[in-house]
């Protein structure tokens, strides 16, 4: 086999190895980014679940002042009713706004009931919620340090794959460099192997002139049909 086509099959297996430690590398950072974002919606969550607590706590303050301000209104009105010297028209109308507000301050009270009961389960879901909430965060932290690890040994990995190109690519004349380069940009194999007279890119016959070429171990053959750089093992 001819000794160039011996040194592009080194850097062949480095560019494959340099290429998929890549791959993994554009991996763990998805990973990276969706655990970030999975930490970002958690603490989204909790957010939503304090501003809740937060309108169902100011809901109630303002259902009891109302509850106090209809106190006020009605004392007021039986303090008028209590004087007796107004007008029968007027009692009348005193006692119709004080039996109103007497209904609209007991619903008031109810509601403000009802929302207290919802506040005081918010608060104890809270609890759960925020203690689930950390231990999640936490452990999606320490996973993305594991990433970030691993990150950091395969970019080492792949300086080292570097200088080991640079090495492989000594000896190898620019013209065959070029060839390869130009290959290797639409093929991941620019060199293969020949195989019962198929060349194992394309999967296509080659002529027996190509074959006897390949078997040289001065001449560089490629495919008729595909244009890899072809050899015989």
């Amino acid at each position: 086999m001819n000794n160039n086509v011996n040194k592009l099959l080194e850097l062949q297996d480095i560019d494959n190895a340099t290429r998929e430690k890549k791959l993994r590398i554009d991996k763990l950072e998805q990973r990276k980014d969706n655990l970030e974002e999975e930490i970002s919606l958690l603490k989204e969550k909790e957010k939503e679940r304090e501003e809740r607590l937060k309108k169902l706590k100011e809901e109630s303050r303002e259902k009891n002042q109302e509850v106090d301000e209809l106190q006020d209104q009605i004392k007021k009105y039986q303090e008028r009713l209590d004087e007796g010297i107004i007008s029968f028209k007027e009692t009348e109308a005193l006692e119709e706004k004080i039996e109103h507000s007497t209904r609209r301050m007991e619903k008031l009270e109810d509601e403000a009931i009802d929302i207290m009961m919802e506040i005081d389960r918010t608060e104890e879901e809270r609890e759960k919620q925020k203690s689930e909430t950390r231990e999640a965060i936490t452990e999606k932290k320490e996973k993305i340090e594991d990433l970030e690890e691993k990150k950091k040994e395969m970019a080492d990995e792949l300086q080292e794959l570097e200088k080991k190109r640079e090495k492989a690519l000594e000896g190898i004349p620019d013209r065959l460099v070029s060839q390869y380069d130009r290959l290797r940009a639409t093929n991941n194999d620019p060199v293969v192997q020949i195989k019962n007279g198929v060349c194992q890119g394309c999967q296509m016959s080659v002529s027996k002139n190509t074959v006897k070429q390949a078997r040289d171990s001065q001449g560089i053959a490629t495919c008729e049909n595909c244009s890899r750089i072809l050899y015989i093992g």
